[in-house]
């Protein structure tokens, strides 16, 4: 499994007192995530690969997106896929704040690779330029023109995701048809659906989200599956 980002704090969930001792900090808390974590069933098959997954956010944050568990694919082609697991369901009257903000997150990755903070250029005459070009870079005007043009982008990026149609439907978990809440904004799509006792986000590209088959396994396989990794019982 790959690395699980730890914060501080975690205990361990009720009923996994016997297992707790045998797991280092990430996976106690891990553990009191407990429940079900949403994934794509054989990502190879829709051309995936597991790129990233990790535990994110505060336990004990009031917030219910705070904490989520996800998995980050990419597809052969370079497309980016995400599956989001929520601790808890949204209230009804915050699901499109959150379906809206998980669709300008994905629409924005690109912009946020995009943009570096300056680094100390090489001396012009290494690099074929001259003085005042090493100036120039040096003063930082390459980066802030960057930056406010990386800002413009993101203001235009969340405008467009905002004003884009809000639409419900039905989304495939597990095999089982659940009601779920939409938004695409240039072929970027980003679903909210209720499963088991908590709801899954998923990101990506608009034709590839509709044909995935997303499925959910206990907490409990993850960790059992790290510790036999590791050589535990």
């Amino acid at each position: 499994m790959d690395e699980i980002e730890q914060q501080p704090g975690a205990t361990g969930g009720a009923g996994h007192d016997a297992g707790r001792r045998a797991w280092n900090g990430d996976d106690a808390r891990l553990a009191q995530f407990s429940g079900v974590l949403g994934e794509v069933r054989d990502p190879l098959t829709w051309g995936l690969d597991l790129e990233d997954q990790s535990l994110t956010g505060h336990v004990d944050s009031d917030d219910p997106t705070c904490e989520r568990f996800v998995r980050a694919y990419r597809s052969f082609t370079g497309e980016a896929l995400e599956v989001e697991t929520l601790r808890t369901r949204v209230p009804d009257d915050d699901v499109e704040d959150v379906v809206r903000a998980a669709c300008s997150g994905a629409r924005a990755a690109p912009l946020h690779a995009d943009i570096a903070a300056p680094v100390e250029p090489a001396p012009a005459e290494e690099a074929g330029g001259s003085a005042a070009d090493g100036a120039a870079e040096r003063d930082g005007s390459d980066f802030a023109d960057s930056f406010q043009d990386y800002r413009s982008a993101m203001r235009a990026l969340v405008a467009e995701v905002d004003e884009a149609p809000l639409t419900t439907g039905t989304f495939v978990v597990d095999g089982d048809e659940a009601d779920c809440v939409r938004v695409t904004a240039r072929e970027t799509t980003a679903v909210y659906v209720a499963a088991a006792d908590r709801a899954l986000v998923v990101t990506g590209p608009a034709d590839l989200v509709d044909r995935v088959e997303v499925v959910t396994r206990p907490v409990d396989a993850l960790l059992s599956g790290r510790r036999r990794a590791d050589g535990g019982a």
